[in-house]
């Protein structure tokens, strides 16, 4: 395969697991997903990329990382009648309100899309400097790093909200022109865990294994309703601005896939929530099975390989 039927790799490295996606164009330079290798992120992120791009065989190095959570802030801004540079410093004057860091920390971008409107992109610095750290040890080389909403966006364009329950805490996305809206909120599969090894003295293993065999089953149960009243509020806030109806939820995530969750997050917004699949046709090479039943775990990492096809 030629390095231009190649598109760069994504890489979603997760505070549990880390996974690498590789993605191709076909004859037509339609994005097909290739394969998915994943590998625990431990104490070493650099050594789970380098274990997992192994597994690929590849030999594409170009990657697309991402940042989210309180690592980086997305948002629209009015800065009518300015140059340039004046924008980008209303941009970090304006941006310090919203950011859980230091704006000297700040690595700002600002895109015009109006006559003056404009989207703002901050990022942490020192965020930014450890993927980037990260990658070249595992002999990669980072072209991009992307914002975590974007990329799931690209996955599901016409979802209206996206839930992403991840190890340590779980991300709204709602779908936004010119760009989507991301919060974040402290709680997720760990959280979970937790709950049940609290309810019924068992070990870590054990409450694993139950929370993927049977769910939380009584056990836990308050850990999952607060993580969902959460969601809940942010959704009932979002709709009573939004101009228009959302027409239901995905979710991604590892977190995603406990056994009630999706029943209970719909009965709490009164809204469709289904586990989040890709197209039919994403992939030439997978069974259809394994794509529909992964698709939870690869979404972020797929959306990221996504980026220079979307660009």
């Amino acid at each position: 395969m030629s390095r231009r039927e190649t598109l760069p790799l994504g890489i979603d490295v997760g505070a549990a697991r880390t996974r690498v996606a590789l993605v191709e164009r076909d004859r037509s330079g339609t994005p097909r997903l290739v394969a998915v290798a994943a590998r625990a992120t431990g104490t070493d992120a650099t050594a789970a990329i380098e274990a997992a791009h192994a597994e690929l065989g590849t030999r594409e190095r170009r990657c697309v990382l991402a940042v989210g959570g309180s690592d980086a802030l997305l948002r629209t801004s009015a800065f009518p009648g300015m140059r340039g540079i004046e924008r980008i410093r209303a941009a970090r004057y304006e941006s310090a309100r919203f950011l859980d860091f230091p704006i000297e920390d700040a690595a700002v971008r600002v895109v015009a899309f109006e006559s003056d409107r404009c989207v703002v992109a901050v990022a942490r610095r020192t965020a930014l400097v450890q993927r980037v750290k990260m990658a070249r040890g595992a002999g990669l080389r980072p072209i991009a790093i992307d914002d975590a909403a974007l990329a799931l966006t690209r996955v599901f364009p016409r979802a209206g909200a996206i839930v992403d329950v991840g190890e340590r805490a779980t991300m709204l996305v709602l779908s936004g022109n010119p760009v989507p809206t991301r919060l974040a909120f402290i709680g997720g599969g760990a959280a979970l865990t937790a709950a049940v090894i609290a309810a019924l003295g068992v070990d870590q293993a054990t409450a694993e294994a139950r929370k993927r065999s049977v769910g939380l089953a009584g056990a836990g149960e308050h850990a999952r309703d607060a993580l969902i009243e959460q969601l809940a509020s942010a959704l009932v806030e979002h709709r009573s601005r939004a101009r228009t109806e959302l027409d239901g939820i995905v979710l991604v995530g590892n977190g995603a896939r406990l056994c009630g969750f999706a029943d209970a997050l719909e009965r709490a917004v009164a809204l469709s929530v289904r586990l989040g699949t890709f197209p039919p046709d994403a992939s030439q090479r997978l069974p259809p099975d394994v794509v529909r039943s992964a698709t939870p775990d690869w979404a972020l990492a797929y959306g990221l390989a996504l980026w220079e096809h979307a660009a």
